[in-house]
């Protein structure tokens, strides 16, 4: 398939959210890509259940037959020993001191034997190119690839009832893709301007929030990043407002403190543009 649509997501939940959407209007979903497994998505997906656990088992007994072999003609057959007092004239007698490798027999070949399967299964190997769209996915961001089959309108439409972070077309008979929807208002992408966006930490504190965090780039080479000072709970955040919903507890205050970080990029990045900040200190004209 030559085009596909490439919704992007700056949450799990959203994620969830929209894929649950497609799947209940009958749209085709090729691939999800994501930074961390993200649960109960097999289970949207409609995936069927993982066989490692079969395979594990089968591999453990492979290690553990490889073991009892292993032990009977070394400690038996081969070359008997008097260790310890312990007998030395039958398997039987002597299995009781031949547990401990038995067991790590058994586990080396399962994990071993596991990874290698994983591998295997999932086509990769060392020098392999990557196959992920972009390369934010082992990141924060979430994407969904879509492949278009005469139904763009229908699956866009669909798309942008959800909390979607950027959606673009990808076409391979043309040299230039197309950018659909980017919700973050941010400062055009140029080497002599900055970019400053409002974007989460991949890490969730125990009560399910996250960092707020923003995000500073200049051209395509030179960014970083500074907490905000907030925890928010990404379910509730509108990434085309750059706000929290009513829902978010609090959301008075926080959305307060909010209008005054983007007021403050506003007025930081007309000073980088006069020249009057350099792009190492615009952080500091916006967090106090």
């Amino acid at each position: 398939m030559a085009k596909f649509i490439h919704a992007i997501y700056d949450d799990d939940d959203k994620l969830l959210d929209a894929v649950k959407d497609l799947k209940e209007n009958k749209v085709t979903i090729e691939e999800v890509f994501t930074p961390f497994p993200v649960h109960g998505l097999d289970h949207v997906m409609g995936l069927a259940p993982t066989r490692i656990a079969i395979a594990a088992f089968l591999y453990g007994c492979v290690g553990f037959t490889f073991a009892l072999l292993m032990i009977n003609y070394i400690m038996i057959v081969d070359w008997p020993q008097n260790i310890g007092g312990k007998p030395s004239f039958s398997f039987q007698e002597n299995m009781p001191a031949f547990v401990p490798v038995m067991f790590e027999l058994t586990v080396f070949f399962t994990g071993h034997l596991m990874v290698i399967t994983f591998y295997l299964r999932s086509r990769l190997w060392p020098f392999k190119k990557a196959e992920n769209p972009i390369p934010e996915t082992t990141d924060d961001k979430f994407l969904i690839q879509i492949p278009v089959y005469g139904n763009e309108s229908k699956i866009k439409s669909i798309l942008k009832k959800t909390d979607l972070f950027k959606m673009s077309i990808i076409d391979a008979k043309k040299e230039n893709n197309e950018e659909i929807d980017n919700v973050q208002n941010n400062a055009q992408d140029r080497d002599t301007e900055i970019t400053i966006g409002f974007v989460f930490h991949s890490r969730k504190y125990s009560d399910g929030s996250s960092n707020l965090r923003i995000q500073f780039t200049k051209g395509r080479g030179q960014q970083y990043a500074k907490n905000s000072g907030l925890r928010i709970f990404r379910k509730h955040w509108i990434s085309k407002k750059n706000e929290v919903s009513d829902k978010h507890v609090d959301y008075i205050k926080i959305n307060k403190s909010l209008n005054v970080l983007k007021a403050n990029i506003e007025e930081a990045k007309n000073k980088f543009s006069n020249g009057s900040l350099d792009f190492e200190d615009v952080y500091k004209s916006i967090i106090n």
